[in-house]
């Protein structure tokens, strides 16, 4: 089967391009059509891949700047889209833009879609996160008003949509009037369970890019008030305010190898979660290494995490309330076996298999 997979830029190694990853080895030599690319940005097994970019990534400092093309981006990925041809199907790997490449000559397009743009439609979770969005919200809205169009109509020439949590589905149901299945985001969870049992330690974890909308200060501040210890992993442009707020209980570990992170998942007393997610890998992460979430109640935690059983839900809105749960999972009685085995539902054979039956579909009822 000949497959082409559009992403939306590979720029940094989150989430999505953790899923970009599963999908490539599935299809291995499709190439991958993006709109900008920076090798020292990812893992190395990416210059072995087919990677074809947008005429952006030839101008100089647009990696650094990405933000600032926004205007451009849907012309982008159109003309990525013409560029596409001589396939049987198109996998969009998308949270903004991919989508939009739309493929030549009727070849059907499938879009595994982390969410519509949250950005564009006035995502009080994601906006909120910046005063300067906030006091700009009424040029965002007009300016806005022709990429969500652009979006819109983009979205409907895809052939297929999957969504990563029943949240993200709901999203697409009202953002573009689509249906979609959901095939949760593949987890390694053989790689985050002990070998033996691990006695959790007095301290508390976030594993997470330091950017606003990850709200990481309500756990800084919540542990504060609390006086519980805080290990946040992970680094990003928000890494200096945060630190002005943070109590004597809170460290900075920075950027760490998966094998540190993996360690600590095994022995904090809970991962907290303390915005709302598309989906969430690190929570299920954090529950195939046998420990409970603490987590917005919102988004894709409502899919992985089972509230008093592998994990406690807090009002991020109520002042308090993650302080609250912070204590509360200080005292409830976690069934590490329990978690463990609750997470292998988010396992990549899982996702291998359902995406190659919704791929094989597509091109078999899609001929063209």
């Amino acid at each position: 089967m000949r497959v082409a997979l559009v992403h939306d830029y590979l720029t940094q190694y989150g989430g999505a391009e953790r899923v970009l990853d599963v999908i490539h080895d599935q299809f291995p030599d499709a190439p991958v059509y993006t709109s900008l690319y920076a090798p020292d940005q990812m893992p190395d097994h990416y210059r072995d891949w087919d990677i074809r970019t947008s005429p952006l990534a030839h101008v100089p400092g647009a990696v650094k700047s990405h933000r600032l093309w926004l205007p451009i981006y849907p012309t982008l990925f159109r003309q990525l889209g013409h560029r596409i041809d001589d396939v049987d199907v198109v996998i969009a790997d998308s949270s903004a833009w991919s989508h939009q490449a739309h493929p030549a000559n009727g070849i059907p397009s499938i879009c595994y879609c982390h969410t519509p743009a949250r950005f564009l439609y006035k995502d009080r979770d994601y906006l909120g996160a910046t005063t300067a969005q906030s006091i700009a919200r009424p040029l965002l809205d007009a300016a806005f008003g022709t990429f969500r169009r652009l979006d819109r109509q983009a979205a409907q020439r895809v052939t297929h949509y999957i969504a990563n949590s029943h949240a993200v589905a709901q999203r697409i149901a009202t953002a573009y009037r689509r249906t979609a299945d959901v095939i949760y985001p593949p987890i390694a969870t053989e790689r985050f369970r002990p070998q033996e049992p691990v006695e959790p330690e007095d301290w508390f974890l976030v594993v997470s890019r330091l950017v606003p909308h990850k709200w990481i200060g309500r756990a800084v501040a919540a542990c504060t008030e609390a006086n519980v210890r805080l290990k946040i992993i992970g680094d990003g442009r928000g890494r200096e305010e945060l630190m002005k707020h943070a109590g004597p209980t809170i460290e900075f570990l920075g950027a760490q190898s998966d094998e540190v992170v993996i360690d600590h998942l095994q022995r904090c007393r809970a991962m907290i979660l303390p915005g709302i997610e598309d989906f969430g890998m690190t929570a299920v992460e954090a529950q195939a290494a046998g420990r409970p979430v603490i987590a917005a109640r919102g988004g894709g935690a409502l899919d992985s995490v089972v509230e008093h059983e592998t994990g406690l839900f807090f009002d991020p809105h109520v002042p308090g309330d993650l302080a609250r749960a912070i204590r509360a999972t200080q005292t409830h009685p976690w069934d590490s076996t329990r978690i463990m085995q609750h997470a292998e539902q988010f396992n990549r054979a899982r996702f291998d298999r359902e995406l190659r039956a919704v791929v094989d579909e597509v091109v078999a009822t899609h001929p063209h």
